[in-house]
């Protein structure tokens, strides 16, 4: 069944590929909110200085407290769709699985790792969505 696993491997890539343009829309439409915070802040700013006032812009702080955090979490499902992770020490892109960055040896986090194909698991997964092979440790339901 070869021709069906390529077209099983097809299917799977345009999926990834529609959810990873998503993401990016996801990633624009946060940033540019980000901004107009930024700009709002930049103009209360301007304002109070003019006038001799302290300006609260706590709210707006928040706000943006929130979008990075929100822009982080879509980061982080864009790197598990492109199965990546970023180097803590040098925000390198590493595809490899390893225990040390290769360009600055920074320490990688210690990652639940399928034992036959690498790929990172979930914390709730019975088997690896990359490969199908049962993690180690996992008990069947």
């Amino acid at each position: 069944m070869p021709f069906l696993e390529t077209i099983e491997k097809g299917i799977s890539k345009a999926r990834d590929l529609g959810e990873l343009s998503r993401l990016n829309s996801e990633i624009a439409i946060r940033e540019t909110h980000r901004k107009e915070c930024f700009t709002v802040m930049g103009e209360k700013y301007y304002d109070s200085l003019k006038n001799g006032t302290v300006p609260d812009c706590r709210i707006l702080y928040r706000e943006i407290e929130n979008i990075e955090g929100e822009l982080e979490g879509l980061q982080r499902q864009i790197q598990r769709l492109q199965k990546v992770m970023i180097c803590p020490g040098c925000r390198a892109k590493l595809t490899i699985v390893s225990a040390f960055c290769p360009f600055c040896g920074a320490e990688l986090a210690k990652r639940n790792l399928c034992p036959n194909c690498g790929a990172v698991l979930d914390p709730e997964a019975n088997y690896c969505v990359n490969c199908g092979n049962r993690a180690i440790g996992r008990k069947e339901e």
